[in-house]
């Protein structure tokens, strides 16, 4: 294939949310005028921990025509205003990141300067109290925006969503595959490259198939199988700035109300998240192991769980950083 060759062959390399997100967009806007395969293994798994959104979602997922009810049961969603931080600038202090906008619109001059000289001259209770989505989560509280109610705070409402990623996975690859989209189950071996130029020709599975393609999409995570195991694009590790390298995460059983926002809280060396889905609570900790061992974090995590423990804490290694490039060749990475 050459530059004016039209691609015909489009192949995704690993499943979770990265590969059936892409899997299920592609299949949605290119109108079945590709192939379109996407290769995973079940004996690999996903990271599988992102369970917290922002609210993208919501436009990537009505790009798709879902049913927003539908995706709620099937992923085991709740509804999600914000981040609420916990002990970040002192112990006990609390602050709730609210998604969308703060007060509404006065005429000509912009909300934020009528606030301003208001709370100078005492007139005016602090900013938070104009944000619907703060109110809202703080009295745990929740409801879809009424598009009829214009320049209202009901109307404002902005949310994402707090959903199980391997359940989304499965209901996006359902939805990708009644597409068109083809899933091979396998283990790459081997990743053959085209000698004059280097780009990626075919990729050669455990069972000795192969499978052939124009543009290659790399979900493979942190592995990063074909943009740096096979193109070497390089890594720009960004670890002098961003130290947390470890993650620890447990769900653990639901205990009380569910809360519309994901709580952050702060921990002597990274942060621990708590995100409640509709039959569990996902729960981590994120840390710097120059500064607290693996053990000391896991015990943190353990420690402090709203329920008891529904699986043994799964210990995640990572550098943080980024690819020197998103996309080289025909290769694009998606995901982590």
């Amino acid at each position: 294939m050459n530059q004016q060759t039209p691609l015909k062959n489009i192949v995704i390399v690993g499943g979770g949310t990265a590969g059936w997100m892409a899997a299920a967009s592609l299949s949605r806007l290119l109108n079945n005028k590709y192939t379109i395969r996407l290769i995973e293994s079940d004996e690999i798994s996903s990271v599988g921990v992102g369970e917290s959104t922002i609210p993208m979602i919501r436009l990537f997922n009505n790009v798709l025509g879902i049913n927003e009810d539908e995706f709620m049961r099937e992923t085991r969603a709740t509804f999600k205003l914000g981040i609420e931080f916990e002990d970040w600038g002192r112990v006990g202090e609390r602050y709730m990141h609210g998604f969308g906008k703060f007060g509404q619109d006065l005429g000509t001059v912009d909300f934020f300067q009528y606030w301003l000289k208001a709370h100078q001259a005492g007139l005016a209770p602090d900013l938070e109290r104009y944000s619907i989505n703060r109110m809202a989560a703080t009295a745990g509280k929740f409801m879809r925006p009424s598009a009829e109610m214009a320049n209202s705070p009901l109307a404002d409402i902005t949310y994402a969503f707090h959903l199980d990623a391997g359940l989304y996975a499965r209901y996006l690859r359902k939805y990708a595959e009644a597409r068109g989209v083809l899933r091979t189950e396998g283990k790459i071996v081997q990743v053959r490259q085209r000698a004059h130029d280097g780009f990626i020709e075919s990729l050669a599975l455990e069972d000795g198939s192969v499978v052939e393609g124009d543009l290659f999409l790399d979900c493979s995570g942190f592995r990063g199988l074909l943009i740096e195991q096979s193109l070497n694009t390089g890594f720009e590790d960004w670890s002098h700035w961003l130290p947390c390298d470890r993650a620890w995460a447990v769900p653990c059983e639901l205990s009380g109300d569910l809360p519309p926002y994901t709580r952050a809280t702060a921990r002597p060396a990274g942060w621990q998240w708590r995100i409640g889905l509709q039959h569990r609570t996902g729960n981590g900790h994120v840390f710097a192991s120059r500064f607290m061992s693996e053990d000391e974090a896991a015990a943190i995590l353990m420690g402090s769980l709203d329920g008891a423990a529904l699986a043994e804490p799964k210990l995640l290694r990572f550098t943080a950083g980024k690819r020197n490039k998103v996309w080289n060749k025909n290769v694009i990475a998606v995901g982590l």
